[in-house]
């Protein structure tokens, strides 16, 4: 059998859930099953009013994911790292240029303290993103395809018109900035993220990923047991965040931030070392990215909301017009530029003289 010819098992099964007791965020849960029900869309956006202040995290549930289609991405998740380096190398993506498209490696030596996870980064299935994958990927191109789609089409989309209804505005006004055939790049990324020894993570404050925003409209992650992710509170505080099997995590991030003048504000997160019972095991992500389209500039929306709450105004981004692919590249260009050693430091300013918040 070729290298590039890895059977993906049949199934994933979770690793076991950590024994220690750990203080975790209380999260709210969005049945987004009600949506189709008489007064379900009023009675969710009231819960959206009651906890949106307080955390841009939350779970979702009523999404129509089995929790088999799930392994089976875990499954392909797995089978693809453990194809050997030179074949992923081929399908690396050019991170320099702000572009995550691919494959991007593990860092290693004096650099691997800031970068400990492998990522495959797979883009929507449009004709814009033709390009090389692995074997594995190609083989099982229809079902990746139909598990992203599902979660553009039934999770991103009815969230994006609650999200708007909450903010008073046409029910289609964000749906319509996150077309799936528009240019513009959302993406379903297999993560992996790898043990290290207890000497080699205090020597980084035993941080994973340090504290950040994503640079997206909202990240949808799946079920993973091993405890790491961590969300700030808005005393500044870390609490773990659980994730129940049923449930997907959301978190806002920027884009969405922008749009709606602050009022839905990008949570900071990070990952740090697993509990003392789990340190041994690889954790495996599976995560989505949704995006707006590509030109899209992140003004905030004409909203009585905000204009009631006193948020209807530009500030230094908005009156840059700055696009949603402006944004995210700078973001990602940066990023490439610490973890590969090109500088030593975070770099405070993205782009257009705009700043962005480090934490940790």
């Amino acid at each position: 059998m070729s290298p590039s010819r890895v059977e993906a098992p049949l199934s994933y099964e979770y690793p076991k859930e950590t024994q220690e007791q750990l203080e975790y965020a209380e999260l709210e849960a969005l049945d987004i099953s009600k949506l189709d029900q008489p007064g379900g869309k009023q009675e969710l956006a009231e819960q959206v009013l009651r906890f949106i202040n307080k955390n841009g995290f939350f779970y979702v549930t009523g999404h129509g994911f089995s929790d088999e289609s799930v392994r089976r991405q875990y499954a392909l998740c797995e089978a693809f790292f453990q194809l050997p380096l030179e074949e992923k190398l081929k399908y690396s993506c050019d991170t320099a240029k702000g572009d995550f498209r691919g494959y991007k490696p593990q860092s290693t030596g004096k650099l691997a303290g800031r970068d400990n996870d492998e990522r495959y980064n797979i883009p929507k299935f449009t004709p814009e993103h033709e390009r090389p994958h692995p074997q594995l990927i190609k083989d099982h191109w229809d079902e990746i395809r139909d598990f992203s789609l599902k979660i553009h089409n039934d999770v991103l989309l009815p969230l994006l018109r609650l999200f708007a209804y909450v903010l008073e505005i046409d029910e289609e006004y964000l749906t319509s900035r996150h077309r799936y055939d528009a240019e513009g790049l959302e993406y379903l990324r297999y993560m992996k993220y790898y043990p290290r020894a207890a000497e080699q993570d205090a020597q980084v404050g035993n941080i994973w990923a340090k504290g950040h925003t994503d640079y997206n409209t909202l990240t949808f992650l799946f079920h993973q047991p091993i405890a790491g992710l961590q969300v700030q509170t808005p005393e500044g505080r870390w609490q773990y965040v659980r994730s129940p099997r049923d449930a997907i995590i959301v978190n806002i991030a920027d884009a969405l931030e922008f749009l709606s003048g602050g009022y839905l504000k990008s949570t900071v997160h990070r990952v740090i070392r697993p509990p003392e019972d789990q340190t041994d095991r690889p954790r495996l992500s599976l995560i989505y990215f949704a995006r707006p389209e590509a030109k899209i500039l992140l003004k905030p929306v004409e909203s009585p909301l905000l204009r009631q709450l006193g948020l209807q105004v530009e500030t230094e981004l908005f009156a840059r017009d700055v696009t949603a692919e402006e944004w995210a590249r700078a973001r990602i260009a940066k990023d490439h530029r610490f973890r590969t050693g090109l500088v030593d430091q975070r770099e405070k300013e993205i782009i257009a003289g705009v700043n962005q918040k480090y934490y940790d």
